[in-house]
């Protein structure tokens, strides 16, 4: 395996990142058009070029951090530096990265999270949690010892805790189908609920490969058996599989909480579903914990947005997305300090309740108070 920090291994990083920008750059172009020909406006076409150098700085920055530094793992992990699980975590968050730098750039523009970024983007992640578990947020976890203090050995954040430690009892002593039940009702209310239809439905309902050209009936199809193969299989991809699953309903539903509860007391739409489906996306990479991590984030970064906006006196609109990808990308980046602090309280589970509520009621007050405050900017 080439050295971390050999020059052969920052020319192929360099190498992807360019491609990395190149791809997200020809995703997003198309829907950033302003005049429904598919070709971007001159602005959106030089900012593309910028965004593919900006590209290749922060996939060596990001190998620099999560490779060459260690800077991700926290204390008392005694991982070896160019371990596999090092470079493959790396690959998965440069490709997390571009989808939300993807999801940033359309939001900015047009207000909007399209689907055609989101849905690949959730079944991409939750492949990754179950063919390469190991790729999840590193943690260490304390085995205890009777002839000496607890050990501390590396793992990644599971659903409860380490991936690889034992399951709650209550949840051990349920039959083996219920797990695959759970994930294929998760999975489906996903599908059902956060995606829709990409091209106009077939004029024969009953002919099936009209439906199966469907994108996103397609994703339905490869979603369900790919979960039960998951469940077939077992071990340490089924968990990964569960985490992300988790990561995704426990994301989405904090968001589309805090949508409803914001647009209620408003009386008026205060957040598009967007969101709801590009933290469905974030769920299905990092986990349930992280993403609680990430709202939290997210709403001091938008109240800063806001304060900014309010002081430029420009734009009367404040897309949330890019908040959402903001906090998740600083979640990843101080990752060893941020779970340092909270770990404790996702043990316990009455205070990790209040988090989350506090989190929701947050996000949902700070938007609350930025809709009042538009008419002042018009």
């Amino acid at each position: 395996m080439i050295a971390p920090h050999a020059p052969l291994a920052w020319v192929i990083i360099a190498v992807a990142g360019a491609v990395v920008g190149r791809l997200v750059t020809a995703l997003v172009a198309p829907l950033v058009a302003v005049d429904g020909t598919g070709r971007p406006v001159p602005m959106v076409a030089g900012f593309g070029r910028g965004f593919q150098v900006a590209a290749v700085l922060a996939a060596l920055a990001l190998w620099w951090w999560e490779v060459v530094a260690r800077a991700q793992l926290p204390s008392g992990d005694t991982s070896a530096v160019g371990d596999a699980s090092l470079v493959a975590r790396y690959v998965t968050h440069l490709l997390l990265f571009a989808l939300l730098a993807a999801a940033s750039w359309v939001d900015l523009r047009h207000r909007v999270i399209p689907d055609v970024i989101t849905m690949p983007g959730v079944l991409a992640g939750l492949a990754c949690v179950t063919v390469a578990p190991g790729t999840l947020l590193p943690i260490v976890v304390e085995v205890p010892r009777s002839f000496a203090s607890p050990l501390l050995e590396p793992d990644v954040l599971g659903l409860f805790g380490g991936l690889r430690s034992a399951l709650p009892a209550w949840l051990e002593s349920q039959p083996a189908w219920t797990g695959l039940a759970a994930a294929l009702v998760v999975f489906s209310g996903w599908w059902w609920g956060c995606t829709a239809a990409f091209f106009e439905p077939p004029a024969a309902a009953d002919d099936l490969v009209a439906w199966l050209r469907e994108p996103r009936n397609l994703a339905l199809v490869a979603g369900l058996l790919g979960i039960t193969a998951a469940w077939w299989f077992g071990g340490a991809g089924w968990r990964g599989l569960l985490t992300g699953l988790a990561g995704l309903v426990v994301a989405a539903g904090m968001i589309w909480l805090t949508r409803a509860g914001a647009s209620r007391a408003l009386g008026r739409e205060a957040m598009g579903l967007g969101d709801v489906t590009l933290m469905a996306m974030v769920g299905s990479w990092l986990g349930w914990q992280a993403c609680v991590l990430a709202c939290f984030v997210a709403v001091f970064v938008g109240l800063a947005h806001g304060v900014l906006q309010v002081i430029r006196h420009r734009e009367s609109e404040l897309p949330f997305g890019p908040s959402l990808c903001l906090g998740a990308a600083v979640v990843v980046l101080a990752w060893r300090p941020l779970w340092a602090r909270a770990a404790a309280s996702f043990e316990r589970p009455l205070e990790m309740a209040a988090v989350i509520v506090a989190v929701i009621g947050l996000t949902a007050v700070s938007l609350m108070v930025w809709r009042r405050l538009r008419p002042s900017l018009g």
